[in-house]
């Protein structure tokens, strides 16, 4: 039977465009995994709702091994403004469900230039980061190595410090690799839910920013058409350049041809002979945007929000109430966390244990 590290590792090399150094990693776990399975070794992954309660975004740094003697390893997430963030609640429930003694932290600095001369950057013990926003991009200049990805979506969420490499070594001893996994948070719910055959099918992507990217970037691999829409053409005009695809302007159904305002997203999918399979919201909650009527009407269209606060926005509540598949930022959340987890620490996510703190956290409680 396939196991999900043997499945990930077969799956990078259905993609094709992902980088070797993301496969070698995938092939280093499936490695691992069958040194375990040979010794029949085994490790808990279950983590209990109140441990998981207690992680909060202030962790304090744990001293001494684990039950290995493993050295504690220090992560983080750095951005600015992000005291919401679950990342470090997830990631340290899964470091403590495996019994690891590593850490991750928040740094909350308005300046990347704070976080790179601060001593945490220049830590022995320092492994690796994730990146939110405004960071994404200007952290890329002070890394010494980019994914294919990273350097395709032109942003990093992913750091990955790396001490035993062979060849040319970054200042102090290491190279700093950049990667992105937000286009992994994207494509995997995505996949599961479109199957193997999407051909005929297309992506609209709401926005323009960093995410429609990395949403852009993932739906290419998915074989998806492209279909870009943001109230400023032209920054939706960059996305069709970099990634293929059209513009639209005007997601009105199929008009009757006479428009003088040009063709509608109905006209284009009419042209391609096409529908849209999914819509892909980049755009922050506060937008309120919703589907126009007719889109909405297609059953087998799956809507997918990037945000995971708040849980309900305008257009998931019209996607459930037409009955439409929908899929929350928060399943992006996790997704993309696992993946960073399998990077830093060359192993299995505990994937159950970093969903439920997700979920623990994302979920509307009952006097909401």
């Amino acid at each position: 039977m396939m196991t999900r590290s043997s499945s990930s590792v077969l799956s990078l090399l259905l993609l094709g465009s992902v980088s070797t150094d993301a496969f070698s990693v995938h092939a280093h776990k499936v490695q691992n995994e069958c040194r375990r399975m040979i010794s029949s070794s085994s490790s808990s992954i279950g983590a209990s709702a109140s441990s998981t309660q207690q992680l909060g975004t202030a962790c304090s740094d744990r001293e001494g091994g684990g039950s290995g003697g493993e050295a504690p390893l220090k992560f983080a997430i750095i951005g600015h403004n992000i005291a919401y963030s679950v990342s470090p609640a997830m990631h340290n429930a899964a470091y403590e469900s495996l019994n690891m003694p590593h850490s991750y932290r928040l740094i909350d600095e308005e300046s990347v230039d704070d976080i790179v001369s601060s001593a945490f950057w220049s830590d022995d013990d320092f492994r690796g980061i994730s990146v939110t926003i405004p960071h994404k991009q200007s952290i890329m200049p002070h890394l010494d190595e980019l994914s294919d990805a990273a350097e395709t979506i032109g942003a990093v969420n992913t750091v990955i410090v790396d001490k035993s490499v062979d060849g040319d070594i970054g200042e102090g001893g290491r190279t700093l690799r950049g990667d992105n996994t937000d286009w992994i948070g994207i494509y995997n719910p995505l996949k599961s839910r479109l199957g193997g055959d999407v051909k005929g099918g297309a992506a609209l992507i709401l926005g323009a920013g960093g995410t429609a990217r990395a949403a852009a970037y993932a739906a290419a691999q998915l074989g998806l058409e492209r279909m870009y829409y943001n109230r400023t053409p032209s920054k939706a005009q960059e996305l069709a350049d970099a990634f293929g695809g059209i513009v639209v302007t005007d997601l009105s159904g199929p008009s009757s041809g006479d428009s003088s305002d040009g063709k509608t997203l109905g006209d284009v999918c009419n042209e391609l002979d096409t529908t849209v399979r999914v819509v892909l919201s980049t755009l922050p909650a506060a937008a309120g945007f919703e589907l126009p009527e007719w889109l909405a009407a297609n059953k087998s269209t799956i809507v997918f929000d990037v945000n995971y606060k708040p849980y309900w926005t305008p257009l998931l509540r019209q996607a459930e109430a037409a009955g439409l598949d929908v899929v929350r930022g928060s399943e992006m959340l996790w997704e993309q966390g696992a993946r960073q987890f399998e990077i830093w620490l060359q192993q299995d996510a505990p994937y159950e244990v970093m969903k439920k703190v997700v979920l623990e956290n994302c979920l509307p409680k009952d006097d909401d």
